[in-house]
């Protein structure tokens, strides 16, 4: 066995025809001060992203920009999973969660 080069990579895309799957986009979730804060990274847009708390789906965006900020007051106090999902204008998707505590 040897190593694939990318003109190998290359000439072989060009007999079969097919380009390479392009990586999946990313989503970060992150807790600031007064803020849950959703990235999305490498997506195609339009990006659909879905906000769900505890399971529940709590918010949607049709992606214009790549940073949301979501309010977590309206969350009642303890402890709860926040999940992050985004599906690309390709059908990819990408999500992430926290554990968030009020």
């Amino acid at each position: 066995m040897g190593t694939v080069s990318p003109l190998d990579r290359d000439r072989a895309r060009a007999v079969s025809g097919r380009s390479p799957r392009p990586a999946r986009p990313t989503v970060t979730l992150e807790e600031k001060q007064t803020v849950i804060r959703l990235r999305v990274n490498g997506a195609r847009t339009p990006t659909r992203l879905y906000l769900y708390v505890d399971g529940d789906l709590a918010d949607t965006w049709v992606d214009v920009e790549a940073t949301y900020d979501a309010s977590p007051e309206r969350l009642a106090p303890g402890r709860h999973a926040v999940t992050a999902r985004a599906v690309d204008a390709l059908g990819r998707w990408a999500g992430a969660s926290i554990i968030v505590e009020r």
